[in-house]
């Protein structure tokens, strides 16, 4: 029962829906009485032969009224109750998505997707249950059993109604045993449904991998093994559930044989008459709702119980990232410095970045490039906050540090272009729309033009109102890039965070977007990450990243003139570049000097172009070969 002090919160929220509940509940209690009353009365007057037809009508009348009475008045108790336990669940979920949304990804990499989607729907559901019939029922076995058992004392006989509950006290030893169990077996019946929750989902999500690699047996068998798993979690509940119901009809069949027996007793010595001993009975008929409903009831809290321990845990969750409390006027300096001198992810045994120190002035670009793993999208992670500096390392926006400044002022000011973008449910024009629902239409449209996608949208069957499958998969890699970058664009924030956000463009498209974003958005201050160094070319400040240090900083021709990572990478691409069109082969890059990811981008585009010239030399040889044979029959 303690789940109803923790939830005491919630309940008070809705404290006069549970009162007139309540209420309601203690008059159907009292009504109820009646009915078995008059019966007593009309079996007395049988055996009396005092009953005559006007009495007989006015009795019947009195259990017609009384039944009428109730079923307006249950109406009553349960649209009330359940409309305040649907309504906490409300409350309770919301607060449950503003958790998740507060937290940072270091919670969401310890846990998984299918794990959260368990809390958010069972293990809600459970609690929702327990504010609900669970209530109901508990109230109401409290109530209606005192309220019978009152009638028993004061109507029929005190000493028959002792006699009759002797063997319900046998009900607390066994609840106490069962409850135990059914606690264990219901936390593992939960935990085996997020596991279950979670295999579900990330074969569905995977579905492309789990096809291409005929892997779709061996994932049909893990699920079919989680299925397994859940069923046996489930049924050791329900072994629990099942000793319930025939433990207490136990102990009521034997209270009702005792009653019997001593009932008799009393009206051969005429201490009570045979209608009161009917009443009786019938009142303890009645009796034996309440019980069956106390021991359901002790179910639904046992798994209400057990499934708000577990999403206490997720409400007990500390926020890495606090925000702080100062806003930045609408004319603060677009510019940003960077002094982090160590920075470990949770749990890491080794710096992500060290020594990290630069200045992104306002209108200026700078670019940062390395090899994979050193850092560079950890950078633009802390700008945004998605984890916490030490005491030690700052961020700067506008000569204040991002600690100190809310959520909405920072991010008001950014605008970030993920590497790996992300669409939501909905249209594109929603998506693209996202950071200023208020855009109209054409600003949407200029945007999407600005990135380069404008017209591959209109050629779509319903342009812009094309409707977005899970994570955008109907569209391709580069497609979702440019929806994100013309998403960022429209947010009008002064600052774009774009984390290689070019890497799924070939070259032609690439130009274009970069030619747009610095005619049309030359003014904005600009953090770019990428692998393709020629982005890097007009970049007032370039910095390569190795293992999360600084070991080049410098424009372009420094760079170049250094004759290091930077300028050994950029010859290479360069190389591939000019090779493109004119050779099929595929130049060996030296591992430790050139990204691999960069080298087989640049290599597949190699590929790609040779392989189309290739298809039309052989398209024209046939065209001219078929030109031949109709002038020679000719």
């Amino acid at each position: 029962m303690n789940i109803l002090w923790k939830l005491k919160r919630y309940i008070l929220m809705f404290k006069r829906h549970y009162l007139i509940a309540i209420v309601a509940l203690q008059v159907v209690a009292l009504i109820n009485l009646v009915p078995s009353w008059l019966i007593g009365k009309i079996v007395d007057g049988i055996s009396d032969d005092t009953l005559n037809g006007q009495m007989l009508f006015i009795h019947v009348m009195g259990i017609v009224l009384a039944g009428f009475a109730m079923y307006g008045l249950r109406f009553v108790w349960q649209s009330q109750l359940y409309g305040a336990s649907v309504a906490i669940t409300k409350v309770i979920r919301s607060d449950l998505f503003e958790k998740f949304s507060r937290l940072t990804p270091t919670f969401f990499a310890r846990l998984s997707t299918g794990d959260l989607m368990a809390h958010a729907t069972n293990d809600l559901n459970a609690v929702e249950e327990t504010m609900g019939m669970g209530i109901m029922t508990l109230v109401d076995s409290v109530i209606a059993g005192l309220t019978v058992i009152a009638g028993m004392v004061f109507v029929v006989s005190g000493q028959l109604t002792a006699i009759a509950l002797l063997p319900f006290p046998l009900l607390v030893i066994v609840t106490r045993r069962y409850g135990k169990k059914l606690h264990q077996a219901f936390s593992r019946a939960q935990g085996a449904f997020s596991q279950l929750t979670e295999e579900a989902r990330e074969t569905v999500s995977g579905i492309r991998a789990v096809r291409s690699h005929g892997i779709a047996h061996r994932q049909q068998q893990r699920f079919n093994q989680s299925i397994d798993d859940t069923v046996d979690a489930n049924l050791a509940v329900a072994k629990v559930d099942a000793a319930f119901a025939p433990t207490i009809q136990l102990v009521y069949g034997l209270s009702f044989v005792i009653s019997l027996g001593y009932g008799a007793w009393l009206i051969e010595q005429g201490v009570i008459t045979v209608g009161l001993f009917t009443t009786f009975t019938l009142y303890l008929g009645q009796l034996l709702g309440p019980f069956l409903q106390f021991g359901w009831q002790f179910n639904v809290f046992q798994r209400g119980n057990t499934s708000w321990q577990r999403l206490e845990k997720l409400f007990a969750e500390q926020i890495d990232v606090t925000e702080g409390k100062q806003t930045l006027p609408a004319t603060t300096a677009a510019n940003m410095t960077f002094d982090i001198k160590r920075f470990c992810y949770p749990h890491a045994n080794h710096a992500a970045l060290s020594a990290i120190k630069f200045d992104l002035p306002t209108g200026g670009l700078v670019g940062i490039s390395g090899p994979t793993g050193s850092g560079k999208s950890t950078l633009l992670q802390l700008a945004l906050r998605q984890f916490q500096l030490d005491a030690q390392s700052n961020i700067y926006l506008g000569g204040v540090t991002i600690d100190s400044l809310t959520f909405e002022s920072l991010r008001s000011k950014l605008a970030w272009v993920p590497q790996k973008p992300h669409l939501f449910s909905g249209s594109i024009a929603d998506n693209i729309g996202l950071g200023n629902p208020n855009a109209s239409r054409e600003e949407i449209v200029h945007v999407a033009e600005m990135a380069g996608i404008k017209d591959e949208i209109e050629a779509m069957e319903a342009g812009f109102d094309t409707q977005m499958r899970e994570g955008g998969s109907n569209l391709s890699g580069g497609q979702r890039q440019r929806v994100t970058l013309a998403r960022a664009l429209l947010t009008q924030a002064d600052i774009l965070l774009l984390d290689d956000p070019f890497s799924a463009l070939d070259m032609k498209t690439e130009v274009i977007v970069r030619k747009n974003l610095k005619a049309h958005y030359g003014h904005k201050t600009i953090l770019l990450v990428t692998q393709r160094l020629t982005n890097l070319i007009e970049a007032d400040h370039i910095l390569i990243l190795h293992e999360g240090e600084v070991t080049e900083r410098g424009n372009h021709h420094q760079l170049m003139a250094n004759n290091d990572w930077y300028a050994t990478v950029y010859q290479r691409q360069s190389q591939l570049g000019q090779t493109i069109g004119t050779s099929q082969s595929q130049p060996v890059v030296p591992h430790d000097l050139v990204d691999e990811r960069t080298v087989s981008e640049d290599v597949a585009q190699l590929h790609t172009h040779a392989q189309r010239k290739n298809n039309a030399k052989r398209d024209k040889d046939a065209e001219v070969k078929i030109t031949h044979e109709l002038e020679d029959k000719s």
